[in-house]
Formats: C-alpha cells, sequence, structure tokens
C-alpha cells in the first residue's frame, strides 16, 4: 500500500493531527469502506478506518467503535 497524501501514515504522522483532522480522514476511510466496489479496496479502507480509530483512541482518549470483520 502507498503513502496517503495529506494523511497519516504512521503514529508519529497521526499524533500531529488535531482532533477534526483525525475525525475527517476517518469520516472518509468509513465512506470508502461502504461505497468501493472491490472487495480488495473494501478491505484496505476497513484495516484504515480500524487504524486510524486506534490512533484517536490512544492519542485523544475517544473509545473506538466495536466493528464486526467484514465478509
Amino acid at each position: 500500500m502507498g503513502r496517503l497524501k495529506g494523511g497519516a501514515n504512521n503514529e508519529e504522522e497521526a499524533k500531529k493531527l488535531t482532533l477534526a483532522q483525525l475525525n475527517k480522514l476517518i469520516a472518509h476511510a468509513e465512506w470508502r469502506f461502504k461505497n468501493v466496489g472491490s472487495s480488495g479496496l473494501r478491505k484496505s479502507a476497513y484495516m484504515r478506518l480500524l487504524w486510524l480509530e486506534a490512533q484517536r483512541e490512544q492519542i485523544h482518549g475517544i473509545p473506538a467503535p466495536r466493528r464486526r470483520k467484514p465478509s
């Protein structure tokens, strides 16, 4: 997977984001997960969504929602 332009790709970059920026990235990842056509893209969007939510939980203390693995 390549680097995402304008987004966080590791923990250090995630720590530099504001809560609003992190929420925007999470919303976009969730939109991608729900709207992409191929299963490969859906899986990568789901993994990114989980990672971003975990970063938000670690950095800002907002609990990540429980999600079911896509089928």
